[in-house]
């Protein structure tokens, strides 16, 4: 199991690596190396939010390897609480990073998550896009989370990485509870990222991301999550005010 990342930014509670996407790359590398199943989450406003609502969500990324700040948002609340990260590492700008060194590695892959077929149609895609790309193995995300059927799936493919997109907060919860009796390298959780990579939800474009406003393209591809931005983003602007300027040490606040 790879050993936790030392360069940190406390962000209300939760330990976010300072890394940008070539460290961070090449430090998924060591982890799939490393002895053992680790864990690496990426989190943004929506995530840190969740953790004020659900303990056992907190105590999940606590216990994390790896922690990566998926969401402009986190790079400014850094900068509030004066610390730093150089970049946004979106699970859906990781991905175009890490299939070409699969192939060339030949690390194996694990789709869990999504409704029943998106898998698999996650895999057909990815396999037209990145020929020689090992797929060994994909599940629903549909099953209760002490079903032990999709782990017995997964330790029969044995993969290098297992991505699992089930939303937060369950994704990690699963993790959590599953983490010691499978076999893979590396868990990454990657939300809806499956609907991406079928080619079923478009990509945010590259100067929405730039811009830090992916959020905005996502509420106008998928309205009904309006109040995970138009209620979440402001308050994860002022739970981070308040850490900094009221509760430091970023305590959570109800």
């Amino acid at each position: 199991m790879a050993a936790k990342h030392d360069k940190i930014v406390n962000i209300l509670g939760v330990p976010v690596a300072v890394l940008d996407m070539d460290s961070l790359v090449a430090l998924l590398e060591e982890m799939i190396s490393a002895p053992g199943c680790a864990t690496a989450y990426g989190v943004n406003a929506h995530s840190l939010n969740l953790t004020c609502q659900y303990q056992d969500f907190l105590k999940a990324l606590l216990g994390a390897d790896l922690i990566y700040a998926d969401g402009a948002s986190l790079l400014l609340a850094a900068r509030v609480l004066g610390g730093y990260l150089p970049e946004k590492l979106t699970t859906t700008d990781i991905w175009p990073r890490l299939c070409p060194l699969a192939v060339a590695r030949g690390y194996r892959y694990f789709f869990l998550g999504g409704e029943p077929g998106l898998a698999e149609r996650a895999r057909d895609r990815a396999l037209k896009e990145y020929p020689g790309l090992q797929i060994v193995g994909t599940y629903h995300g549909y099953f209760d989370l002490d079903d032990d059927g999709p782990v017995a799936r997964i330790n029969a493919a044995a993969p290098h990485i297992l991505w699992v997109g089930m939303g937060e907060p369950r994704q990690a919860l699963w993790v959590e509870t599953w983490r010691q009796h499978l076999q893979a390298q590396l868990i990454l959780t990657c939300g809806g990222m499956f609907k991406i990579v079928a080619g079923e939800l478009e990509r945010v474009p590259h100067k929405w991301r730039q811009r830090g406003w992916e959020w905005l393209y996502r509420l106008w591809q998928e309205p009904a999550t309006w109040r995970r931005y138009l209620l979440g983003l402001p308050a994860f602007g002022l739970r981070v005010l308040a850490s900094r300027f009221l509760k430091p040490g970023g305590v959570p606040l109800e």
